[in-house]
């Protein structure tokens, strides 16, 4: 019967691990690497922690600093996709999509120089539906 009480604590303590709810902080240490946006997918299409990847990239040494592509796939952890560079505007597309209501679906960021490399200025998320499960044109909308 003593076990229980230290079995609940044990359980909750794991169940906080899982919480995105971590301080900038956690995500910045170099030590632990970037762990990427709260969601990939959010509804309003906004992704979040864009500070925490900016002081992230201000105490790293990495190559991928020094090229925008780079920059955009390590603040998303997204190492599939069609990627393409417009000045400071990086896109990221996954096409034909192997579900029956999202036909692609694209992240798009805003980048500025900073010294030799870029740094992360907005990101977000959007998507197409197949023909006939809602809206064609790319947006957060839901998919039918």
């Amino acid at each position: 019967m003593r076990s229980l009480p230290l079995l609940l604590c044990f359980l909750l303590a794991l169940a906080a691990c899982g919480s995105d709810d971590r301080p900038e902080a956690a995500i910045t240490d170099p030590a632990l690497g970037w762990a990427g946006p709260s969601d990939l997918r959010p509804r309003d299409g906004t992704l979040d922690r864009v500070e925490g990847f900016r002081a992230y990239v201000e105490i790293v040494n990495r190559d991928w600093k020094n090229d925008p592509e780079g920059v955009a796939r390590e603040y998303l952890l997204v190492g599939e996709g069609d990627a393409s560079v417009d000045g400071t505007t990086v896109t990221i597309l996954r096409d034909r999509l192997e579900d029956d209501s999202i036909r692609a679906e694209r992240w798009v960021l805003e980048l500025e120089r900073a010294g030799e490399g870029w740094q992360l200025v907005s990101a977000r998320w959007e998507q197409r539906c197949q023909l006939g499960r809602g809206h064609q044109s790319f947006g957060p909308s839901l998919c039918l």
